[in-house]
C-alpha cells in the first residue's frame, strides 16, 4: 500500500521553497541551486514513499489495504491506543512466505533510503524542517528503522556522531535527535532512554506509559548538552 504519493513539485511551489531557504543557506554545508533543490525534495518524497511501502503491510499483519485504512482511521479519530487494541482485536496474521517476502523488500528499500540519507548529509547537512514543509518527518523516521543486518549499537554510535554535529549547527532539532536515540535504546535495544522524550506502549494495560530512564540527574545533564528543558515529576519513569 502507499500510504504516500509521490508528487511533483509545481514550479509555485519550487520557487516559495526557494525563498524560503535563502537565509538558511549560510547553515547549510552547500548552497542548494534551484535544480538540486528540486532533486531534493524528488528524494524526499520518495523516501516518505518507499519507508512505508512494507512496513505497514507488516505492522498491521495483513495485505488488505482497506483493514489498514481502517486501523489508521481509528489511530486518527481515537489514539494509538484504541488503534493497536483494534487490530489485536482482529487477529490478523501474514503467511511465513508473506512476511519474509515483505520483510526482504522493505530491507532493501530501507538500506537504499540510508545511503541517500547519508549523501545528503555529507553534501548539505540535515535539511532543516523550513526547507521540507510538510515532509519535515521524513529524514527523522528514517532514523528509526536501521537496516536489520546492522549491528544496533554501532548503528547508535555511528548516526550520533553524524548528527550531533547537525544539532549543534541547528540544521536539526535537538527533540529530534534525542527522539532518535531514546527510540533506539528504548524500543530496540530495550534499554533505558537516555533523554526520557519517547512514550511507550505498554502490551499489558494498552497504554501509552511515560518514557522510562535509569535516573533523573544523568538524563537532564544529558537533556541539558543539547538544549531541551529539564523533565519535571510526572513526565518520565524510572527503570533498569
Amino acid at each position: 500500500m502507499n500510504r504516500f504519493k509521490k508528487v511533483s513539485l509545481p514550479i509555485v511551489v519550487l520557487l516559495f521553497l526557494m525563498a524560503s531557504i535563502k537565509g538558511q543557506q549560510n547553515n547549510l554545508k552547500k548552497e542548494i541551486t534551484e535544480p538540486e533543490l528540486k532533486y531534493l525534495m524528488e528524494i524526499i518524497n520518495n523516501i516518505a514513499k518507499t519507508d512505508q511501502e512494507c512496513r505497514s503491510y507488516l505492522s498491521s499483519k495483513t495485505l488488505d489495504d482497506n483493514i489498514i485504512k481502517d486501523i489508521d482511521s481509528v489511530i486518527d479519530n481515537h489514539g494509538i491506543e484504541a488503534g493497536l487494541k483494534y487490530s489485536q482485536s482482529l487477529n490478523l496474521k501474514l503467511t511465513k512466505r508473506q512476511y519474509d517476502s515483505l520483510y526482504t523488500v522493505q530491507s532493501r528499500l530501507d538500506l537504499n533510503n540510508h545511503i541517500l540519507f547519508r549523501g545528503i548529509i555529507s553534501t548539505y547537512g540535515y535539511l532543516p524542517d523550513d526547507m521540507l514543509g510538510d515532509k519535515s518527518w521524513v529524514l527523522h523516521i528514517l532514523l528509526l528503522h536501521p537496516h536489520p543486518e546492522w549491528d544496533v549499537n554501532q548503528y547508535l554510535a555511528d548516526y550520533s556522531a553524524l548528527l550531533l554535529p547537525e544539532v549543534k549547527s541547528g540544521r536539526m532539532s535537538a527533540f529530534k535527535y534525542a527522539q532518535f536515540v531514546d527510540n533506539i535504546n528504548g524500543k530496540i535495544l530495550r534499554k533505558p532512554q537516555i533523554y526520557g522524550t519517547n512514550g511507550q506502549f505498554c502490551t499489558k494495560t494498552n497504554k501509552v506509559l511515560p518514557p522510562g530512564i535509569k535516573d533523573i540527574r544523568t538524563t537532564n545533564r544529558a537533556r541539558k548538552s543539547i538544549g531541551l528543558p529539564p523533565l519535571k515529576d510526572g513526565e518520565y519513569r524510572l527503570v533498569k
